[in-house]
């Protein structure tokens, strides 16, 4: 699976579960979030992303760096349960960064990547401080060896720095740390990140895997994809917070006219 990067753009199509058991905004249905989770996996796949992510988008307030052991189990249920039928790339992520909790649900489902927020570079938020988790992640790795793939965030949405390093010099040290790929979402202001911004880290890094974390839509894709490796897309695949087939495949039609 570390042969994901293949020089066929990546579209990773989220699959955003609703307030888990445990979290503020649960709604008591529990059935209800493994059915629409499958539903939009399964819309995702028939509609021709290359690949998921499994994540607790819906919980509010997030976490800051682990959720409840009732909310994790389902979640871990419903990673299994989608794993069970998704024959492409499959990763998990849990907000803001549980990246030990991550990394032993990728390791028990058999997922093949995961995405971690806060990897080189310290932030913090309205849910609190998020340590860097480059050097424990790298020993929890050895204890449970796998082949999962670290997507790594430099500077992550709706974060602030401490202190804030620019967004290139991060990405240097997660190559140094491990990192299978680069996510860009914000810049050093925390704000979007815009084509210039990928295309400066691409002259940056060079060929090293880059991914466009959010922002992206129909009228943008091709412009980021100039520079990026893949993007990711959550969102913007939602009608009324379900995955729409048409806009994913409309979407996809896009993306497959030039790469």
């Amino acid at each position: 699976m570390k042969k994901f990067f293949d020089g066929k753009k990546k579209v990773i199509g989220m699959v955003h579960l609703f307030p888990l058991p445990a979290n503020a905004a649960y709604k008591g249905d529990k059935d209800q979030i493994v059915e629409y989770a499958l539903e939009d996996a399964k819309t995702l796949i028939e509609c021709g992303v290359d690949a998921l992510m499994v994540e607790n988008f819906y919980d509010w307030p997030q976490y800051a760096d682990e959720i409840p052991l009732e909310s994790y189990t389902l979640m871990t249920a419903v990673a299994s349960k989608i794993r069970d039928f998704c024959e492409i790339p499959m990763g998990v992520n849990i907000e803001m960064n549980a990246w030990k909790q991550e990394w032993i649900m990728a390791w028990a489902v058999n997922a093949d990547f995961i995405r971690l927020e806060a990897f080189v570079d310290n932030r913090g938020g309205s849910f609190g401080y998020i340590p860097a988790c480059s050097t424990p992640i790298s020993k929890l790795m050895k204890d449970y060896p796998s082949e999962i793939m670290l997507f790594t965030d430099v500077h992550t949405q709706e974060t602030y720095g401490n202190p804030d390093v620019p967004i290139n010099e991060l990405a240097h040290n997660a190559i140094g740390h491990d990192s299978d790929a680069i996510i860009v979402t914000e810049n050093d202001q925390c704000k979007r990140i815009t084509v210039e911004d990928v295309k400066s880290m691409r002259e940056s890094i060079g060929d090293f895997p880059i991914i466009v974390g959010s922002g992206v839509k129909p009228t943008n894709v091709l412009d980021y994809l100039e520079y990026a490796d893949g993007v990711i897309v959550g969102r913007g695949f939602k009608t009324d917070d379900r995955v729409d087939p048409k806009l994913v495949k409309e979407f996809m039609e896009i993306v497959r006219s030039k790469y």
